[in-house]
């Protein structure tokens, strides 16, 4: 289980006792825990979770209570000067972290959080960390998902309003109708799913759920089952695979590792995972083995196998492979690719902005091109779904012409629609528009993808972000279009050259500053799919 659900799962111990619940609500700059880490307290005992990497803890037991006793209170730590420590713990991070104190129970955070997590399904929780409103004060909450009576709802009406309007968002913080708040997706933690029952996959149990999953270990037959009782679901198949099949797909996020070491019982479990909705798929052994299982079911490619399963760390055994792999489903999971964070030139947790631009009249095509269809899907909801899946950071969709069917199009997806009145100007309004998002956001980068690029990859944009994470102040998408080469986008843009792109006007994009000799081009063949005429539209559907 993961952090909250553990402290949800201890508070409901403590049986109604006074406790003390701190949460990280904002970080500006550097910190050992972001925005949603916890910390149960009662009296003058930790009980579960942490807000820092042991620094902020000890203010937090000594004088949480006495700081919230009138009521829920921000705290702010600030590590960036030098004139001491007045709280006496040893700020190590040089960053600025706000901390909500909510003394009582039951807290309304922790009682959404237990019913998102028995119903085995995501919601959004808003709190409230700043106000000029009385009817929406610090600590005050709205909740959106499986319902619940909250203590200390948002009563004003116009705050509720704007503040349900933002749960549609990304997370973060934002600011709206005279209060600050911090909008969370509160979801249960991943699954992971191990079909097998070997002495190798005790080690993989382990690893697993110190990494905040919940683990079920499925095989024909489950022997010694006292090695593997530390598992959260034994099932015994049978041979059967339909009840599994059915517990992966009614997971909100499931992940998937075979290691049957059987070439029978392996290729039957690939089969089932392939047809399911699992994230990532694993398999133990050689490269040559899963082409051999892939090609026995007919499968040419599938984005989500990983084999040999694992980051390359060396590992040998058992203990060292369960560490690979529980690794590089982390890293799969956050759209990372596992390298050393040494070579980071940027903040490790410096977010990146994603800005779809989406708001063109299609005047070469005559009619909305961002709401034509590629496999039933509108070409805008396509792209805004890659930009998600990468996990690079929030998204942002420019709309102008159209507004009203694009933003349909997009109804349920958690992105930001950022409103460009000036579309008839041309590209440099709605990139203008962009970057005023991403400076409200205090992104360190700014990603531009187009709405008409239905094929790019997310792993394309995370290939992009982690150059930027690298040291590249530009990388951008190269391709080439009739025998010509061609950079553009999407392209990422460090915070440095945001300056440069909200001095652009009229109908010429960042093409200037992707010519400069220190951007950093990747191949994508994709890019070169996009959509401006009728025959732009018939050549895709008929790709």
């Amino acid at each position: 289980m993961n952090e909250l659900e553990r402290i949800v799962a201890r508070a409901s111990e403590l049986d109604g006792a006074p406790c003390l619940l701190a949460t990280v609500v904002r970080v500006r700059g550097s910190s050992y825990r972001r925005p949603g880490a916890r910390m149960l307290v009662a009296g003058d005992r930790w009980v579960s979770g942490c807000v820092s990497g042991g620094c902020l803890e000890g203010d937090v037991l000594l004088r949480g209570s006495h700081r919230c006793r009138d009521g829920a209170v921000v705290i702010t730590y600030d590590s960036t000067s030098d004139e001491g420590e007045p709280w006496g713990v040893g700020l190590g991070c040089d960053g600025v972290v706000d901390v909500l104190l909510e003394a009582g129970a039951p807290n309304d955070a922790l009682v959404f959080a237990r019913a998102c997590f028995d119903a085995e399904t995501s919601g959004v929780l808003v709190t409230v960390i700043g106000s000029t409103v009385a009817g929406a004060p610090i600590g005050a909450r709205i909740a959106i998902g499986p319902h619940v009576a909250l203590a200390r709802p948002v009563v004003d009406p116009v705050v509720r309003d704007a503040l349900e309007h933002a749960a549609r968002g990304p997370a973060g913080v934002v600011e709206v109708a005279g209060v600050t708040a911090l909008v969370e997706v509160i979801a249960p933690s991943p699954q992971l799913f191990v079909l097998g029952s070997g002495h190798d996959v005790t080690p993989i149990v382990a690893a697993a759920q110190n990494a905040g999953f919940r683990v079920t270990v499925a095989d024909r037959a489950i022997r010694e089952r006292s090695r593997l009782c530390v598992a959260d679901q034994l099932v015994a198949t049978g041979g059967d695979l339909a009840e599994i099949a059915g517990r992966i797909d009614a997971a909100r996020e499931a992940y998937v590792v075979i290691m049957h070491h059987q070439v029978e019982a392996d290729r039957a479990a690939l089969a089932m995972v392939l047809r399911s909705r699992a994230r990532y798929v694993g398999l133990l052994g050689p490269a040559r083995r899963t082409r051999a299982l892939l090609a026995a079911l007919g499968v040419e490619h599938d984005a989500r196998v990983h084999a040999p399963v694992g980051l390359d760390i060396g590992a040998e055994t058992p203990e060292q492979i369960a560490l690979a792999v529980i690794s590089e489903i982390c890293a799969v999971a956050r759209g990372r690719r596992g390298g050393m964070l040494r070579d980071r030139a940027r903040p490790m947790h410096a977010e990146v902005a994603i800005v779809v631009l989406a708001a063109g009249g299609s005047a070469r095509l005559g009619r909305p091109k961002q709401l034509v269809e590629l496999e039933g899907v509108p070409l805008v909801r396509r792209v805004a779904e890659t930009c998600l899946a990468s996990g690079c950071g929030p998204v942002g969709m420019v709309l102008g012409a159209s507004s009203d069917a694009v933003a349909h199009a997009l109804g349920g997806l958690r992105l930001a629609t950022i409103e460009n009145d000036g579309w008839r100007e041309g590209i440099a309004s709605s990139i203008r528009a962009g970057v005023a998002w991403a400076e409200s956001r205090s992104c360190g980068a700014l990603m531009i993808v187009l709405a008409d690029q239905p094929r790019i990859a997310s792993t394309h944009l995370i290939a992009l972000r982690d150059a930027w994470a690298r040291g590249a102040p530009i990388a951008a998408t190269r391709w080439r279009d009739r025998g010509i080469e061609v950079v553009g986008a999407p392209a990422i843009f460090d915070r440095t050259r945001w300056d440069a792109l909200a001095r652009l006007e009229g109908d010429r994009g960042a093409g200037a500053l992707l010519r400069e000799s220190d951007v950093v081009a990747i191949e994508s063949v994709d890019a070169a799919i996009d959509v401006d005429t009728p025959e732009d539209v018939g050549a895709l559907l008929g790709a």
